[in-house]
């Protein structure tokens, strides 16, 4: 008698995701979330005024965790107080995992002041400026959406397996 074992692909197999503030709060979540969908995501860890961490440390370390599940992740560099920084990152992405398929930038509450809001608002424009064509670009602004982390995250994640689907579904 035979068998026949259907495999199925998670639903972000192929899919690479630039993440920005990934190491914490709803970054890490939608990072932790995508991975385990099937996608290769490019954590970028970002330094916040206040906060004693070094973002490079937490982006490798989280890599290192998902890594040792199984999940595919890298960690990156780049500085959103120099948002020109982003510039060559989808190119060395692409690189390392293939082409950037959409992104995610964490624009972080105004509690530490509008100076760092405002950094990674321009970080999250250069980003989006150096997509490929028909990459998508998310900007999860936390303090204006009224969700709470779980909840931002889930939102985030289903509309890129929404997308992802869509992409992958060939037109009639």
């Amino acid at each position: 008698m035979s068998h026949t074992v259907a495999h199925v692909l998670p639903p972000l197999h192929g899919c690479v995701v630039l993440v920005v503030d990934a190491t914490t709060g709803v970054g890490r979540r939608v990072t932790s979330q995508l991975c385990a969908l099937g996608a290769a995501v490019a954590v970028v860890g970002a330094g916040h005024p206040g906060r004693d961490d070094d973002a490079a440390t937490n982006a490798a370390f989280l890599c290192k965790e998902l890594a040792g599940i199984g999940l595919v992740a890298l960690p990156y560099q780049a500085d959103v107080e120099r948002p020109e920084s982003f510039r060559a990152l989808t190119g060395q992405i692409a690189a390392d995992l293939g082409p950037v398929t959409a992104s995610v930038v964490v624009v972080p509450t105004a509690s530490g002041g509008e100076g760092p809001v405002r950094a990674f608002r321009l970080a999250s424009g250069v980003v989006a400026a150096s997509l490929p064509a028909g990459a998508e670009h998310i900007e999860v602004d936390v303090s204006r959406q009224g969700f709470s982390l779980e909840e931002a995250a889930q939102s985030v994640v289903e509309r890129l397996v929404r997308l992802h689907v869509q992409w992958r579904t060939p037109s009639g």
